[in-house]
């Protein structure tokens, strides 16, 4: 379902490599993706290596499972089996990982603006199609999807809805207001919340101990933004109880 980033022709997937019918060549990585970046887009790298694996210990940690699980449990209640689903900005494919073992007779697409979040998903095994890719352009074919996921991720609503067939499933998670509070605090002084929105809402507590406090802080955007100092202040934390909290937005094409 991935398309040609210089023609837009379907690619074919063989063994080691995508091709389309204008003979584009894109070799498959020894990590298990494909690079369908083009230009100036392949100076960007999203996630580092360490905030890969960072995000990756703590999802198999368990921390973000009950998300996990409501992911799941949504689109069960609005898709049907089989299916084509496109998890746009999938990160290290925790979440997609789970889709496609919920929905083993569907077609699973994960791009990803990192290359390394991508390498470190290969981990988690499974027969998903990676691609390197931004979401500002998706190497995927137009109205080819029954469903696409955006979970924290850049949201670009043109992209989405030309990838989606009429009648396709939007499902987007953003976090709430409260969302690592605590660890904010810890950090900041002057820490801000993120804006409430309206949607179902999963919201939940861990009490988190060390080396998982500082584990957390590396797999987010915070730790990009924050100065050593700031960083430094997590370490001297045994204990932190810590709260997340999201909303499950569900849009139907045409609707």
């Amino acid at each position: 379902m991935f398309i040609c980033p210089v023609c837009g022709e379907k690619l074919i997937e063989s063994q080691h490599c995508y091709s389309c019918a204008n003979a584009h060549l894109f070799d498959k990585a020894k990590k298990g993706y494909v690079n369908l970046l083009l230009g100036r887009d392949g100076s960007l790298h999203g996630d580092s290596k360490e905030m890969a694996l960072a995000r990756y210990e703590i999802m198999e940690a368990g921390f973000y499972a009950p998300l996990k699980d409501a992911v799941v449990r949504a689109l069960g209640q609005t898709l049907q089996n089989p299916a084509v689903i496109a998890d746009c900005g999938c990160g290290e494919c925790y979440y997609t990982s789970a889709v496609q073992a919920a929905f083993p007779q569907a077609q699973v697409l994960a791009t990803d603006i990192s290359k390394e979040a991508l390498g470190v998903a290969k981990r988690r095994g499974g027969t998903l199609q990676k691609a390197v890719a931004s979401s500002f352009s998706l190497p995927i074919a137009s109205e080819s999807c029954d469903a696409a996921l955006n979970l924290f991720s850049p949201f670009v609503r043109e992209e989405y809805a030309r990838i989606l067939k009429p009648g396709g499933i939007l499902l987007m998670v953003i976090p709430l207001e409260d969302h690592l509070w605590e660890l904010k605090k810890a950090v900041y002084e002057t820490p801000y919340k993120n804006e409430p929105k309206q949607a179902e809402r999963v919201d939940y507590r861990k009490r988190l101990q060390q080396p998982w406090i500082c584990e957390l802080f590396a797999m987010t955007p915070y730790a990009i933004k924050s100065s050593p100092e700031d960083s430094q202040k997590l370490s001297a934390l045994t204990e932190l109880e810590v709260t997340f909290s999201f909303r499950i937005f569900i849009y139907k094409k045409g609707e």
